[in-house]
């Protein structure tokens, strides 16, 4: 990228990447702009109802590391990013904080502690609580409106949570598990979950027999 060796690459030197992640589209003009530099893969986002911000969860590869060896165990980090939607500075925060990535294995405890592959996130009301359903994990993260959060924060669901939903006048959240193919319904308040409903799956069997490899 730069250096004396830079011209070899056969690309202009000091060649970048671009790394839009957020597209904010200005509906009057359609004019868009991008909030960048956030994370590799960014995989759901919503506004904060409190603040406004623009939260996004997805993961950020070590990309930088080169071969399996070195990166066994610890190939990426979920995050949170929040970002201004007015000058599109964004903050990021690691969805799992417990973790210091010193090792490449830890205990189950910490496992279990543990969110990955976020796939979804809502807000209450306010704004105070945000809830993020970790596809890898097959749980939920409760975070506050940083995207803090206790490694106890977590809410064991169905398989592969994608969706999430909350009525707050029933003090509910509802998770769709979808290789279960059921909607946990999670008490906000005592954080358990109070019922476990299951709807149609059309998925065939082959794929559903297969999803654990």
């Amino acid at each position: 990228v730069s250096g004396p060796q830079a011209g070899l690459s056969g690309r202009p030197v000091g060649w970048d990447l671009y790394d839009n992640d957020v597209a904010v589209i200005d509906a009057g003009t359609f004019g868009v702009t991008y909030a960048t530099g956030l994370m590799n893969i960014c995989m759901s986002l919503a506004v904060n109802p409190g603040s406004g911000a623009i939260t996004v969860v997805g993961t950020d590869a070590t990309n930088e590391v080169r071969f399996e060896p070195v990166v066994n165990g610890k190939f990426l980090h979920v995050m949170f990013a929040s970002v201004n939607a007015s000058t599109l500075a964004g903050s990021l925060t690691d969805l799992n904080p417990h973790l210091t990535y010193a090792t490449s294995t830890i205990p189950q405890a910490e496992r279990d502690e543990s969110v990955g592959d976020p796939r979804a996130i809502a807000w209450n009301a306010a704004g105070t609580v945000g809830y993020v359903a970790g596809m890898g994990s097959n749980n939920v993260a409760i975070v506050n409106a940083a995207g803090g959060r206790a490694a106890s924060d977590v809410v064991n669901v169905g398989q592969a949570p994608t969706g999430l939903a909350i009525d707050e006048a029933r003090s509910a959240v509802y998770v769709l598990n979808r290789f279960d193919a059921t909607i946990s319904v999670i008490n906000s308040g005592t954080r358990a979950v109070t019922a476990t409903v299951p709807f149609f799956d059309p998925t065939p069997q082959a794929i559903k027999v297969g999803r654990k490899h």
